[in-house]
């Protein structure tokens, strides 16, 4: 199996840029990179952008590198990043992850070749206890995002792909060209961390565009270990205002209606932080929108029980079972 692999990965390097965002974290990186270089010496562009570490971080053998002198936050180190990519297809990639398996980044490459009208396909990350990390979010309408089969072992709820509302930017493969329709920008700097990969796919939605899970072979993701070395009260406040930014940049009067009371009580709950404020969109070119809300929530919203609410605030999830959209059509692929 290994040979067919090394076989097919040419064709597939050629048209793909991996983009590696890391702040102080030199173990984690080489073992990030190393992880899928020791695989095929034919490798696809790597572009790994040094945000800011003290000390420098030493480059990497067949990397193209690039150093910000200050952290620039998970967005800006991407969109620093970006122009240095040439690939076709762009695959975002955390320093915490190690993809050991090149069938993950053809089985994404191939599924944006069939689906010409998904603009980023999220790959299968699993935590290092074995469990799923989130297969895609939801919106719902308590305002927080559904993460779909987090903290479950890997079973049939990821064995198809199916469209989500937002992917999760750790390793997920982006057509460059759907770039052009929402701005022409990947993330927003002001952003900083967290929520930077849901305003991404808000737009890309009100674009035309899908968003997609594609069930691949695993990639281990360590989960927060760059942000664990962040104060919990900066990852909370970023997170809120950066979800609070979305809804007051994108959202209609029909999706606050929908949505607005449940992202209002995260807020109180949320305990009012300072800084939970929407934060001004710098520099975002106009784009035109091509989806209306309420196709949007056709595709991405699912019910939930209030309690979900809970679990959020206290990070102690339990395995819920709502109704995907996919399941009311036949837009699943089994694969």
């Amino acid at each position: 199996m290994t040979s067919a692999i090394l076989l097919r990965m040419p064709t597939v390097s050629s048209r793909v840029s991996i983009l590696i965002v890391s702040w102080n974290g030199a173990d984690l990186l080489s073992k990030c990179v190393q992880s899928f270089t020791q695989a095929t010496a034919d490798l696809p562009q790597i572009v790994v952008v040094d945000n800011g570490s003290t000390p420098p971080l030493a480059p990497l053998p067949n990397t193209t590198w690039v150093r910000s002198e200050t952290n620039l936050g998970f967005a800006g180190g991407n969109n620093l990043g970006l122009p240095h990519c040439t690939g076709e297809y762009l695959l975002l990639l955390n320093n915490d992850t190690q993809l050991t398996d090149l069938r993950t980044i053809e089985t994404l490459v191939t599924f944006l070749d069939e689906h010409p009208r998904v603009a980023i396909a999220q790959a299968k990350l699993i935590r290092p206890d074995g469990h799923l990390d989130t297969c895609g979010e939801f919106l719902t309408p308590l305002g927080v995002l559904y993460h779909h089969g987090y903290g479950l072992p890997d079973g049939p709820h990821a064995q198809t792909a199916f469209p989500v509302y937002a992917a999760k930017a750790a390793c997920c493969l982006i057509r460059t060209s759907a770039l052009a329709d929402v701005g022409g920008i990947l993330f927003q700097d002001a952003y900083f961390c967290y929520g930077e990969d849901l305003e991404l796919c808000h737009r890309l939605w009100l674009a035309n565009w899908e968003i997609w899970f594609v069930p691949t072979p695993p990639v281990l993701h360590l989960e927060c270990a760059t942000s664990s070395k962040l104060a919990s009260r900066f990852v909370w406040s970023h997170y809120l205002s950066n979800l609070l930014t979305t809804a007051c940049h994108y959202w209609s009067p029909t999706l606050w209606f929908r949505l607005g009371g449940g992202l209002l009580l995260l807020l109180i709950a949320g305990g009012l932080l300072k800084g939970v404020w929407p934060r001004r969109r710098a520099g975002l070119p106009p784009f035109i929108r091509r989806r209306d809300d309420r196709d949007l929530l056709k595709h991405v919203l699912v019910s939930i029980p209030f309690s979900y609410l809970v679990q959020c605030l206290t990070r102690r999830f339990h395995w819920l079972a709502p109704r995907l959209p996919h399941q009311n059509d036949d837009s699943n692929v089994d694969f």
